[in-house]
């Protein structure tokens, strides 16, 4: 932990400041040590990281853990055709002009929180291009232990910093931030609502947060979603890992059939639009998620079918309660991105 991002820190609980003590460090880190709470609570450092995470919700612990299991594999989404992939999705749907215009943003901001960053992965397509010189703070803050693996792969960028926290309960003052991302996150909490009133909170006036959340699904991918994710929840990580590769299967054979349906007329019961659809995206869509890309290699796709299907938390919203939440936490929507996946958000926080 570098020691300036310790008057970015706040106690979770109330929002107070925190007092540094330290006990290994380097002339750059703080590698042990503790931070200290006016009314006594205590968090330590650990490997160079602040940690935050006092919940005992076992739902959020499953999701902590998941999601740490998942970003350990960092050779299951950090090729070159991931990367390219998510670089050019997450621009789009941002509304940004190319990746430069993206890291360029980022890079004439003054502190940058990502909430629930995983492993770095998402910001590492902007922090590492040409026009992020490092003049803001980005900082990372995961309820996981993949905030480990964000400061092993991002670290050596310059002013980056890692927290381990609770989206719910950010260890954050008020208005400490210009700029929030939160890219698929808000969505595994206990309150999507509430992970983006927190996210608001922190944010200061006139800053911008981006944020996706998941859409919800017609009532048949609801169902089969539902049931997947209660049918593995027992499994060990590796387990639930190995029993999502059936489905990768089969959304790689769909695919590969290359065949077509075409509706005249919507069938409204089950959600589907008319329309000529293509049989592995209407199975994907409208039945269950079976994600295939042959860009991908078969354990990038496996990795990305774990990532629905895994996590007890995975809410699903619909456009106007996404709205509505925006408008109670004094977010003012600049861009609203729908695609049949989910909703892409640019909204400034206004007085």
């Amino acid at each position: 932990m570098k020691p300036q991002l310790s008057t970015l820190l706040a106690d979770p609980v109330d929002k107070q400041s925190l007092t540094l003590e330290i006990d290994e460090s380097t002339t750059e880190e703080v590698i042990r040590g503790s931070l200290s709470s006016i009314k006594g609570r205590v968090y330590p450092i650990t490997r160079g990281i602040p940690r935050f995470v006092t919940t005992e919700d076992e739902d959020q612990l499953q999701t902590r853990d998941a999601f740490a299991f998942k970003w350990g594999k960092q050779d299951t989404y950090d090729s070159e055709g991931s990367r390219r992939m998510t670089t050019e999705w997450l621009v789009e749907k941002y509304g940004f002009d190319s990746p430069e215009d993206w890291a360029a943003y980022y890079d004439g901001r003054e502190r940058i929180l990502d909430v629930g960053c995983g492993g770095g992965f998402s910001s590492s397509l902007w922090l590492r291009n040409d026009r992020w010189s490092g003049s803001a703070a980005w900082v990372g803050a995961d309820i996981s232990e993949a905030i480990d693996v964000a400061a092993t792969r991002l670290s050596e960028i310059p002013n980056t910093h890692f927290v381990q926290g609770d989206a719910l309960s950010l260890p954050f003052p008020d208005d400490a931030f210009d700029t929030v991302f939160s890219e698929g996150v808000l969505h595994h909490t206990p309150s999507t609502r509430d992970a983006l009133h927190d996210a608001a909170r922190v944010l200061a006036e006139g800053g911008e947060i981006q944020f996706y959340v998941y859409r919800q699904k017609g009532p048949v991918r609801e169902f089969t979603d539902d049931h997947i994710r209660h049918a593995i929840s027992s499994c060990s990580e590796e387990d639930a890992w190995d029993a999502v590769r059936s489905l990768t299967v089969l959304g790689r054979e769909l695919s590969e059939l290359e065949a077509n349906v075409t509706l005249d007329d919507p069938i409204p019961l089950l959600g589907i639009p008319a329309g000529t659809h293509d049989v592995q995206r209407l199975f994907y869509w409208h039945f269950a998620k079976m994600y295939w890309n042959e860009d991908l290699t078969f354990e990038e796709n496996v990795h990305i079918n774990y990532d629905w299907y895994r996590p007890h938390y995975a809410h699903r919203q619909t456009a106007e309660e996404i709205k509505t939440w925006c408008g109670e936490a004094s977010l003012v929507i600049d861009r609203f991105h729908e695609q049949e996946s989910g909703y892409s958000v640019r909204a400034t926080k206004r007085g």
